[in-house]
Formats: C-alpha cells, sequence, structure tokens
C-alpha cells in the first residue's frame, strides 16, 4: 500500500526518530521532575526510536487487514531489534543506555515482557493511527523541499553521531580507567587493612614486650632496691657501731684524762710547795720531754 523512495523512507526515519525523542523525553522528565535530553545524541533525535518504526513499519504495513499479526510482528520485531542494538551499543560504549533489570520478566536488562508488549501495542498505534499523517506529510512534500529536508537533517545527524560517538568511546575509555583505578585502589585498601592488622599485632605484641620489660624493670628494681635497702641498713649498722665504739673510744679517752688531769692537780698539790720553790728559783727553767707539765705549773704560779 505504502511505496516509499529511499529519500522518504530516511525521512520517516528522521520523523519517528524525533516523535521517540520527545515521547523519552516527557516521560522521563515527568520521572525525574526536572527536564532530561533522551538519547544518545545530543540533537531532539533518538535513532532507536526511527530505525524501529522503520522496522516495524516495513513488516507490518503488508498486515494491516490482520492486526493480530500487526501487533505479533511488531512486538517480536521491535524485540528483538531492541535486544541487538542494546547488545552493540554495550559491547562498543561499554555502557547499557537503558537497563530493564528491576523489571520482572526481564532478560539480560536489555528486554522485558512490559517493553515487548508495548512494542506490539505501539506497532498497533503507529500502523493504524500514527503513520497517516506522517505519510500525508511525506508524500506531499516537493521533491526539492524532500531533498534539501533531507540533506540538511542528514548532514546535521550524520556530524552529531560522530561527535556523541567519539565522546562515548572516550567515555567507555574513562570507564576502564577508573575500573582499572577501583581496583587498584580497591587493592590498596586491602594492603592498608592488612597493613593495620600486621600494625596492630605488632603493637599488640610491643606493648606485651613492654609490660613484660616494665615487669622485669620493676623486679629488678625491687630486688636493686633490697639490696641498696640492705646495703644502707648494714652501713648504718656499721657506722651506729663505729660511732658507738668512736665515743666509747672518746669518753675512755675523756675519763682517762680527766683521771690523769686530777692525778697531775693532785701531785701538784703535794708538791706544790717542793715545786712552787725550785721554778721560782729557776724562773727560766725549759724542758723539751715536760715542757706542758711546766706550762701548767706556771699557769698555776700566776695570780
Amino acid at each position: 500500500m505504502y511505496a516509499y523512495t529511499p529519500l522518504q523512507w530516511l525521512l520517516v526515519f528522521y520523523i519517528y526518530s524525533f516523535c521517540g525523542w520527545v515521547f523519552e523525553s516527557i516521560v522521563v522528565s515527568v520521572q525525574q521532575r526536572r527536564f532530561v535530553n533522551r538519547g544518545f545524541l545530543k540533537g531532539p533525535l533518538l535513532p532507536i526510536y526511527g530505525f524501529g518504526a522503520t522496522i516495524i513499519l516495513h513488516v507490518s504495513l503488508p498486515l494491516l487487514g490482520h492486526p493480530a499479526a500487526v501487533y505479533a510482528a511488531g512486538l517480536v520485531t521491535a524485540t528483538a531489534f531492541e535486544y541487538a542494538v542494546g547488545v552493540l551499543m554495550e559491547a562498543l560504549f561499554k555502557v547499557k543506555y537503558w537497563d530493564y533489570s528491576e523489571h520482572r520478566f526481564q532478560f539480560q536488562g536489555r528486554i522485558c515482557l512490559d517493553s515487548s508488549i508495548a512494542w506490539g501495542f505501539l506497532s498497533l498505534l503507529l500502523a493504524y493511527v500514527l503513520h497517516r499523517p506522517a505519510a500525508n506529510f511525506i508524500t506531499g512534500l516537493p521533491p526539492q523541499a524532500a531533498a534539501a529536508a533531507g540533506l540538511t537533517v542528514s548532514i546535521w545527524f550524520v556530524c552529531d553521531t560522530v561527535i556523541s560517538s567519539k565522546a562515548a568511546f572516550e567515555f567507555a575509555g574513562v570507564l576502564k580507567e577508573l575500573e582499572k583505578l577501583r581496583a587498584e585502589a580497591d587493592e590498596l585498601r586491602l594492603q592498608l587493612q592488612l597493613g593495620v592488622y600486621e600494625a596492630q599485632d605488632l603493637l599488640k605484641d610491643l606493648r606485651a614486650q613492654i609490660r613484660q620489660t616494665q615487669e622485669d624493670l620493676h623486679e629488678r628494681a625491687v630486688t636493686a632496691q633490697d639490696e641498696l635497702h640492705g646495703r644502707l641498713e648494714a652501713a648504718k649498722a656499721e657506722l651506729r657501731a663505729r660511732t658507738n665504739a668512736e665515743e666509747d673510744a672518746h669518753a675512755l679517752i675523756r675519763r682517762r684524762l680527766a683521771a690523769a688531769e686530777a692525778a697531775i692537780a693532785e701531785h701538784l698539790r703535794h708538791r706544790e710547795r717542793h715545786y712552787r720553790a725550785l721554778l721560782r728559783a729557776n724562773p727560766s727553767a725549759r724542758s723539751s720531754r715536760f715542757s706542758e707539765v711546766l706550762r701548767l705549773w706556771r699557769d698555776r704560779e700566776k695570780p
């Protein structure tokens, strides 16, 4: 029923790429509560919707008289296409640009039952409702206008794809480097943790050694203190003994001296008259051996 030229099919691709971008941006912006420019490209195009719509139209337009067949064909075709694109983009850019892992009845996060069912209904909507005005617009364009529009959008689309792909490849490289750094960081954290454990064990051993050393030093100090105390007490006892002995000796000397002085005094008293007359007769008398006795005697003679 729809016989399009390659240029018209190209315009179909761009139209549905733009419509897909509008649909996805609205849905995700509402979910995120902020504007989200959906898609792989910087511009307002989602190529997966353009390719998907083009493929669905190719398989569904010949089946327009059979809605169930259109639904089934669109479901299978769009699901297979979504899975293939997901695998290809992840292989190229190392990133999943959509992920159904949290959905029930999903496969590898790339496709899920909910999405496949929606693709089937979207195929019906596309074939019986949406495509008719789009087809009228495309087929109503003058050939020159269609060519100019197709060329302009294609140049812009190619440039956007090259720039976005380059950025995506660079991002994949950054992710690779970050993963390498993360692995190195995990290894360093592990080594650091092991080092902490080793340091803790070492510190524990050092503390045990310090405690043992302190105990040894304490025992040695106690032993040394006891030894010094014993030596000090012995020295004190010896000093007291010597002091007592010296005191006894001094007392004895003092007693002997006192006795001697008493004896001298008594002797002088008994011989006073005899010695006094002699000294008085010999006032210059000296004696090297008994000089002290002479001194004492003369002192007694002084008035």
